[in-house]
């Protein structure tokens, strides 16, 4: 017997295969608790068991057998065609050798491919004796396990399937079915004609002195008698309209007609009470558990084949589960720049103190600090402009093409001595490709220490917007809800039982989101007045969460949790709409946060090697968010962003603000010992690294990392030469990596 080498098979793949295959976005998933393969033609998803010992061609074999059983099998007509009562079993085993050599014939014909892939299966199954045909004579074996055998293996040449001149005929009529009827019809004719030589067989075998009644009689007691489904051949009509529906019921949750079914193991739909019916002690409803007591009778090769398929189910799997998102309702959810003015003013009439004294020469600093920040900055954003004009220029000069015209060149054409370039041209500039961006800002309370520092950062890339005319909006993603009230008074406990829903679930795998806003801080669609209103409250909230206090704010502005993951799947729907509203091509979405948001999936942080995914209901594509590609954290941020990218086109950027003057404390997020001290060196000398992730590119960067123009600012008149050099030396550093990552980020948003 051959052994089969245990190949690691990429399932993700295997998905898309089976989708591509269906021609339609059927749903793929992998379960670790099912025993065989099936499709639930209802809600049109294909589930697997967790398979082992099993090599690429094998698998998707398998699969292109299941998705030729969904495109081919109706699932009305399996039922009615295996009937109830006695001998179920045996007619689900001869439809199913007839179906499966009608629907393996037509997907490869579908897809001529596949053909290497089931004549290099077959071949692993038959040198593992699946079809338990070792040391046997073929010829001996019933006509419709020759069939069998023929179609899964004679076609490729692996085995000589002998057969009659008179059963040339079924031959060719297996290998010419089109229809399920036709299967249904040939299938009971092969049956009857199997009841018909057993029960020959059986009076042969009757000693003299005996009936045949008699000698059925006996049989089933002592499990010797070869014959089991003939005993009932006789009443297969009257069996067929008494048994129970409900014993005999083969239909389970698919088709019926899957390659391993999940009836196939005798265990889900026994018809036990069928056989009482007929007879006490009576073996004709032949179970599939009962060929193991009969290995010669009829379809014990499609018994065998199915059991040696199931026995290759990975039982050490670990469980398997698959979320999907609900339809978020984005007017619930997202807070609109005029709303945010608006909770503003009502805070400035419940603090009457708001516009006088200390409160107006506070806010008048908090301004007065703005500028000057925003005057330092502009030297980085006209070189960020710079880079960014420069990109888009050697794009387009990409994109010209010349042709000279024939026409002289009225000017030029005094140079016909030296030059033959006299002749007028054509430029032609294809149209260049514009962008947008889209910025989610973490408004958390870990934010508390490095806010004011990612903000300094988010202004960067709002002026750089601004400058070349790129359309941008900013969302701040929060925990605290926009409710009118005071929190925890009684109006608030009302409102909160009231309050709209923010998403819809349409099925029971939605998953359930955490309560969060998304306020609009920032937008292009604002004018010169509301920008600067904006963003002088956007400097005072920062400055404020930094300090805790010194400038009354709303409450519901305040820093909460980290509904980060939950900020991703409003991008699903935001990105497209911003996409469409400003007609642009290219959108960049970027996440300024301090690390992981908190899990909204079931599942999502499950340790113990179990699996979890995410579906995307559009894509109908699965996201593991069991492991993040950074390190051992959770990995339901990366699912959702690589389902935001798959399903939007956009460029993902992460700027992940970091206090520390190392990043040792995130040493567990590495796997590689190697790379984690290669990183380590590295952000002590630029202040920045990237890092692989689902992000396009992943920037862990020093939260009081600024953009220093000037580095000999803060030096002291008499300061020493020594100082001085130094001080130039450590601020050229900080200014070349504030470039450096500036820089990069055009780069993406260039592209």
């Amino acid at each position: 017997m051959g052994v089969m080498s245990q190949v690691t098979v990429n399932t993700t793949s295997k998905d898309i295969l089976a989708r591509c295959m269906a021609t339609e976005d059927i749903t793929v998933e992998h379960r670790a608790n099912v025993d065989t393969a099936y499709f639930d033609t209802l809600n049109r998803t294909l589930c697997l068991p967790v398979w082992k010992d099993m090599d690429n061609s094998l698998y998707d074999m398998l699969v292109g057998h299941e998705v030729s059983h969904a495109l081919h099998t109706p699932a009305d007509g399996w039922e009615k065609a295996v009937g109830e009562g006695p001998n179920s079993r045996m007619r689900h085993m001869f439809v199913n050798v007839v179906e499966d050599a009608r629907i393996e014939r037509l997907i490869k014909a579908k897809f001529p491919g596949l053909r290497r892939d089931f004549a290099s299966a077959y071949k692993n199954l038959h040198d593992r004796d699946l079809f338990e045909i070792a040391g046997k004579d073929i010829t001996d074996l019933p006509l419709i396990d020759r069939l069998n055998l023929h179609f899964k293996l004679g076609l490729f040449g692996l085995v000589d399937v002998p057969f009659s001149d008179d059963e040339q005929q079924y031959v060719q009529r297996m290998a010419e079915t089109k229809t399920f009827d036709e299967v249904v019809d040939l299938a009971h004719e092969l049956f009857e004609m199997q009841q018909e030589e057993d029960k020959q067989n059986e009076n042969q075998q009757v000693p003299e002195g005996e009936s045949a009644e008699a000698g059925a009689g006996e049989s089933g007691d002592d499990g010797e008698s070869s014959s089991g489904p003939s005993d009932e051949g006789d009443n297969e009509g009257e069996d067929e309209s008494s048994g129970s529906g409900d014993e005999g019921d083969e239909s389970g949750e698919d088709s019926g007609a899957s390659m391993t079914d999940d009836t196939d193991d005798g265990e889900s739909a026994e018809s036990t009470a069928g056989a009482g019916e007929s007879g006490e002690g009576d073996s004709s409803s032949l179970e599939y558990d009962d060929y193991d007591n009969n290995q010669n009778c009829a379809g014990s090769t499609q018994n065998a084949f199915e059991s040696g398929v199931s026995e290759m189910r990975d039982e050490t799997s670990a469980e398997y589960s698959y979320s999907t998102l609900p339809t978020a309702n984005l007017d619930n959810i997202v807070v609109d720049y005029p709303r945010i003015e608006e909770i503003w003013k009502a805070t400035a009439t419940e603090n009457p103190n708001w516009e006088q004294n200390h409160y107006r020469t506070v806010r008048n600093d908090y301004s007065a600090s703005l500028r000057n920040y925003q005057n330092s900055i502009k030297p980085i954003v006209n070189s960020m402009v710079q880079h960014f004009q420069m990109k888009q220029a050697a794009d387009a000069d990409k994109r010209t093409s010349v042709a000279k015209t024939g026409i002289l060149d009225t000017v030029t054409m005094i140079n016909y001595r030296w030059s033959e370039d006299i002749f007028l041209k054509n430029e032609t500039v294809a149209d260049g490709k514009n962008h947008g961006m889209v910025m989610y800002l973490d408004w958390s309370g870990s934010m508390s220490g490095i806010l004011k520092d990612t903000v300094e950062q988010l202004l960067v890339l709002v002026e750089f917007c601004r400058k070349v005319g790129i359309p941008y909006e900013v969302y701040a993603f929060s925990s605290n809800l926009d409710c009118p009230h005071e929190r925890y008074s009684d109006a608030y406990d009302q409102w909160m039982k009231s309050r709209p829903t923010q998403y819809t679930t349409t099925k029971e795998s939605d998953c359930s989101p955490h309560e969060f806003q998304l306020y609009n801080f920032l937008s292009s669609r604002m004018n010169k007045r509301d920008y600067q209103t904006a963003t002088s409250n956007l400097w005072i909230l920062c400055h404020c969460a930094s300090t805790y206090g010194g400038h009354p704010t709303p409450n519901c502005l305040s820093l909460g949790c980290t509904p980060l993951n939950e900020a991703v799947w409003c991008a699903l729907e935001q990105v497209p709409a911003f996409q469409s509203a400003n007609g642009v091509q290219i959108v960049n979405t970027v996440f300024l946060t301090d690390g992981e948001g908190h899990g909204m999936i079931r599942g999502g942080w499950s340790g113990r090697g179990s699996k979890s995914f995410v579906t995307d209901k559009k894509t109908k594509k699965n996201y593991d968010i069991s492991r993040s590609s950074f390190g051992r954290s959770s990995g339901e941020t990366d699912g959702l962003l690589n389902m935001l990218r798959d399903r939007t086109g956009t460029n993902l950027v992460g700027i992940r603000l970091h206090d520390g003057k190392n990043i040792n404390h995130l040493r567990w997020h590495f796997d590689d010992d190697a790379l984690y001290e290669e990183l380590s060196k590295q952000y002590k000398k630029d202040n920045f690294i990237t890092l692989d992730s689902a992000y396009d590119e992943y920037f862990l960067v020093k939260g009081d990392l600024k953009v220093e123009t000037d580095a000999l600012e803060n030096l002291d008149d008499d300061a020493s030469y020594t100082r001085i050099k130094n001080a130039f030396m450590k601020g050229g550093n900080r200014k070349k990596a504030s470039r450096v990552i500036a820089n990069k980020m055009v780069d993406i948003f260039a592209a």
